[in-house]
């Protein structure tokens, strides 16, 4: 797409297709940022955007606001909500009117008790019926109430006749007495209770009991509401309420935060407008817009002056945090209608620490917290909410110290979990020690011990899978040893596994010498040179026992070809494989724009001069290292293969050829682009050099110590010899002298290990070597007596062969027989 607006722009006006080219990525960058400060502003000014869609909209009764909402102007308005209440408690205070007491009622529960009486009589007296046939009689009696009291049945039907007598007479008179006060339907249960009062002491409690019993039966209520009367009292008490009024000014709560809005609130939020909020909707869009920009400035200066990458080659990368970025503030929006202090914010910084770096991490987390303080609820901006973010996020990027370990991620929840607590406090205690909340920083301490590990550890695995990013969780998969591409090339090219183990470790010690990326490059090392499977007989490190394939080729055109081929067969298998863009740049970029020297020579003197022959078939397609990570493999894997095919024999041949090889990168234009300083370069330089003085140290010549070991060997034999033997020790006689043999080969000298504290590996010496103290203190003769040593060669950089990479055949190493 770039091209085709270069084409067009250098048609019509006349511009360079680069200038062109780089002018359209400038806008593009310009839109992505407008783009990403009006989604803040709609995030941010929801409520006042969409009215009646926000979250302030939609609080209902018993929504938990995370801030107190206050109002904005002056306002009053009556309160239904109140003037009910006391509508309600005016009618509770008037009483209901009953009329007086109706006699009629009670004679008629007198003649009601008569007849029961009388069928009472006529039972008992039927002296042909059984006892259960006259229980079951007096219980057909309607008006009575007898089931279960068989007792008082049972007592009716055998009570002889003169106590039968007292009894009925004591019922009506009871009756009687009872129903000439005022009973109340209320009050019927009450006047049952107080009957064994109402009954003569002369009755035994037997007699009693039957008394209570049939008499509680038939008592009705003899006095009812006069409804109309009632009525009438309420109106005129309803008549004297006055509407209650509210009035609020300027400032003042009017839902407190963390506490359900009741009906008094909601009634004021409506009554004010404030759920609403459409008055002076356009200054708080206004602002948001503003907050928005000074974000979007902010963070864009930061990207233009250290991580310009992610404007130009790490595009996806940048388009990543900004989503992110973006969701976290919605879901600040949307705990704003809950509980805010359970908003797990620290694992954005936590997310953005291991997509990115620390510094990126802190910037982003820093005006996240400044645009999650103005995210209102019907409240002036919060500065204890932007404070609980940017303490919370902070905390996290500076104690996450491996993303890829589980526990770390726990361990930069705790110091969340104290920092939000600390935080809540500290704006609590502003207003006085009563203040102090412990179900907020109840709430503030879970979030981080718990949901902000949690959530991250969540999102940077979801991460991982749907967009496949280098996270560290993907880095630790892919640095198994057991994984299929790692167990490919080990069995179909083991000199580039083996040169990749180098090359990996080599480059993370660099990396981890200048505060790259060590963990990235370590794994990007090992996938470097898997395009080296198409054809692994043609790279030297996989060239064991077997002649050259390039001599038997003798094509310098179809061998550079060959050999280029791999970076971008690399990169064909790195796709198949699905391995994650980042590492794919790694294989792209480890071998820059260089060019494969040795066959452009061949060229070159093929064609008898410069002009028959075209550089560019002879280079990798590139690009540049883009990165620090991506310059320090491409140095790496140079210095490896040179070091492996040079073979230098002193420290002063390995610095000479390290200085060489990195000298020429940056000269050649190579490191341009992975702003890489000449510091860095400096202690990258260093850290190769060290390890390869490790790898390649000073040996020591066995023979040569032998012989220095032998003259003081000599003189213990002798001094043995003299001394005193044993009497019983009888000399033993010489063996004949045998026929002379062939003289049989030289057996190898044995060393005493007391005599050589320093035994080195490797077999091949150094003449540099200074000679060794004994054990006990006194110096060798070569100490007393120096030599005259060879001084080391000095090797001129200008004077050395072209650095051969892992693909270049040697032309020194004579072929090995066949089999």
């Amino acid at each position: 797409m770039f091209g085709t607006f270069a084409d067009f722009f250098e048609e019509r006006f006349n511009v360079a297709p680069e200038r062109s080219r780089q002018a359209i990525r400038q806008l593009l960058v310009l839109a992505a940022a407008l783009l990403f400060a009006l989604c803040c502003t709609l995030i941010i000014a929801f409520d006042d955007i969409f009215v009646g869609w926000g979250s302030t909209a939609n609080l209902t009764l018993g929504s938990v606001p995370a801030a107190d909402i206050i109002a904005r102007e002056e306002g009053s308005f009556t309160s239904e909500i109140l003037t009910e209440q006391e509508r309600e408690n005016a009618l509770a205070q008037v009483q209901p009117v009953f009329d007086p007491p109706d006699p009629n009622v009670a004679r008629q529960q007198r003649a009601l008790t008569e007849k029961i009486l009388v069928f009472i009589d006529n039972v008992r007296a039927d002296s042909y019926a059984s006892l259960a046939e006259q229980t079951a009689d007096i219980s057909q009696i309607t008006s009575l109430i007898l089931e279960g009291d068989d007792d008082a049945v049972v007592s009716i039907l055998q009570l002889p006749e003169d106590s039968w007598l007292g009894v009925r007479s004591e019922i009506i008179s009871v009756l009687e007495r009872v129903m000439r006060n005022p009973i109340r339907d209320a009050d019927i249960e009450n006047v049952r209770k107080q009957l064994p009062t109402q009954v003569s002491l002369r009755l035994t409690p037997q007699e009693t009991q039957i008394v209570t019993v049939i008499t509680g039966d038939v008592i009705r209520a003899n006095t009812f509401e006069n409804l109309e009367q009632t009525e009438l009292d309420q109106a005129e008490a309803l008549a004297s309420v006055q509407p209650q009024q509210r009035r609020y000014i300027v400032g003042q709560t009017v839902a407190p935060a963390n506490q359900p809005i009741d009906a008094l609130s909601f009634e004021a939020l409506q009554e004010l407008g404030l759920l609403a909020q459409t008055s002076s909707s356009g200054l708080r869009i206004l602002r948001a817009l503003l907050a928005s920009g000074l974000v979007v400035v902010l963070i864009g200066l930061y990207i233009h002056r250290f991580e310009p990458r992610l404007f130009y080659s790490e595009t996806k990368t940048a388009l990543l945090i900004a989503g992110v970025f973006l969701i976290a503030l919605a879901l600040a929006r949307a705990f704003g209608t809950t509980n805010i202090y359970l908003m797990p914010a620290a694992a954005l910084g936590i997310l953005f620490a291991a997509i990115s770096k620390p510094s990126l991490a802190l910037i982003g987390t820093l005006s996240f917290a400044f645009l999650g303080g103005l995210l209102g609820l019907g409240r002036s901006p919060s500065l204890e909410i932007a404070s609980l973010f940017a303490a919370g996020n902070v905390s996290a990027i500076l104690t996450l110290r491996h993303a890829g370990r589980l526990n770390n991620y726990f361990i930069s929840g705790a110091s969340v979990a104290v920092i939000n607590v600390a935080v809540v406090a500290i704006f609590a205690l502003s207003l006085g020690v009563e203040s102090l909340d412990p179900t907020n920083m109840f709430y503030a301490f879970v979030n981080g011990i718990l949901i902000v590990p949690t959530t991250a550890f969540a999102a940077m695995y979801a991460l991982t899978v749907l967009f496949n990013l280098a996270t560290p969780f993907k880095l630790i998969d892919l640095s198994q040893p057991s994984k299929p591409l790692l167990q490919r090339l080990l069995r179909e090219a083991p000199g580039t596994y083996q040169h990749s183990l180098q090359v990996a470790n080599l480059a993370e010690q660099a990396a981890e010498a200048i505060g790259a990326d060590s963990q990235m490059i370590h794994v990007a090392a090992l996938y470097h040179d898997i395009g080296k499977m198409d054809n692994p007989v043609f790279f030297t490190e996989n060239q064991q026992h077997i002649d050259n394939p390039h001599d038997s080729l003798d094509d310098p055109y179809r061998s550079a070809d060959i050999i280029i081929d791999h970076v971008t067969a690399g990169d064909q298998i790195a796709k198949k494989y699905n391995l994650p863009n980042r590492i794919r740049e790694f294989i792209r970029e480890h071998h820059g724009t260089t060019t494969v020297y040795v066959f452009y020579q061949r060229a070159l003197q093929e064609a008898e001069g410069e002009d028959g022959v075209d550089p560019a078939d002879f280079a990798y397609p590139g690009p540049i290292p883009q990165s620090r990570e991506t310059a320090i493999m491409m140095m790496a894997d140079s210095c490896e293969s040179a070091i492996r095919a040079v073979k230098p024999q002193d420290n002063q041949a390995i610095a000479a050829l390290v200085h060489s090889i990195i000298e020429g990168k940056r000269s050649a234009g190579q490191l341009k682009a992975s702003n890489l300083t000449l510091n860095e370069l400096d202690i990258i330089e260093e850290t190769f050099i060290d390890i390869f003085k490790g790898l390649f140290h000073p040996r020591i010549d066995y023979a040569q110590a032998a012989k220095r070991s032998a003259p003081a060997k000599a003189l213990t034999s002798r001094t043995e010899s003299t001394a005193v033997k044993p009497a019983a020790e009888k000399p033993v006689p010489a063996p004949p002298p045998a026929a002379p043999k062939a003289p049989p080969p030289r057996a190898v000298p044995k060393i005493d290990p007391a005599n050589l504290p320093h035994i080195m590996e490797d077999e091949e010496p150094l003449r540099d070597v200074p000679p060794l103290p004994k054990r006990n203190g006194t110096k060798t003769t070569s100490e007393t007596q120096p030599a005259a040593e060879k001084p080391a060669p000095k090797i001129d950089p200008a004077n050395l062969p072209h650095i051969m990479e892992d693909e270049e055949p040697l032309r020194d190493v004579p072929p090995l027989p066949k089999r």
